[in-house]
């Protein structure tokens, strides 16, 4: 019989814990998981501790390397995306860091990617970025987007439009670093 392939879109807790446990019932199982970024099963929710300087250096947010997952025999293409799904051929067509599209085969397939943030309809926000010292917090690269303008503009102020966890865990980040947010400038939208 035939390994059973299973593919897990997603390098966050949810896709990468669903991986795990696949390759854990079945060790026969090929295990392949795509992730966007460079970045498998970083601690998205620790970002605002690296911010502040708690957590000392970003890898340390990671609770698994990519080498660690290879190592339990699974496959991990980073820095790839998932574009199509083909359900009926059961087939995941996946365009990687070289721009290349190819199919993927799978017996399961499970998509754990996690939340999206959510730009709000505010006018104007869609032509900002971080070179206009704007960001949107979602993967390690919106990170470093972030600790660069900190530490190249050394801002003195911060609006955080979001009052979720990550939207208050990043004011006291913030705070820590020595940069006024005041309660006011906490937006829940």
């Amino acid at each position: 019989m035939p390994a059973r392939k299973i593919i897990a879109i997603g390098g966050s807790d949810a896709g990468i814990s669903a991986a795990l446990r696949a390759r854990e019932l079945d060790p026969t199982s090929e295990v392949t998981v795509v992730v966007a970024d460079a970045y498998p099963n970083f601690s998205i929710c620790g970002i605002p501790y690296y911010v502040s300087g708690e957590v000392t250096h970003w890898s340390n947010l990671a609770h698994r390397t990519a080498a660690d997952l290879a190592a339990t025999g699974m496959t991990v293409h980073t820095d790839t995306r998932a574009t199509a799904i083909d359900t009926a051929g059961h087939r995941l067509t996946v365009t990687g860091p070289d721009g290349v599209s190819r199919d993927l085969d799978y017996d399961a397939l499970i998509v754990g990617t996690g939340a999206v943030s959510v730009r709000p309809p505010i006018t104007g926000l869609d032509q900002l970025g971080p070179d206009d010292g704007v960001h949107l917090l979602h993967s390690m690269g919106d990170t470093f987007a972030v600790m660069n303008t900190l530490t190249t503009t050394d801002p003195k102020t911060a609006i955080i439009i979001g009052a979720g966890y990550i939207g208050l865990e990043m004011a006291e980040g913030l705070t820590t670093r020595g940069l006024a947010v005041l309660p006011r400038h906490v937006v829940n939208i």
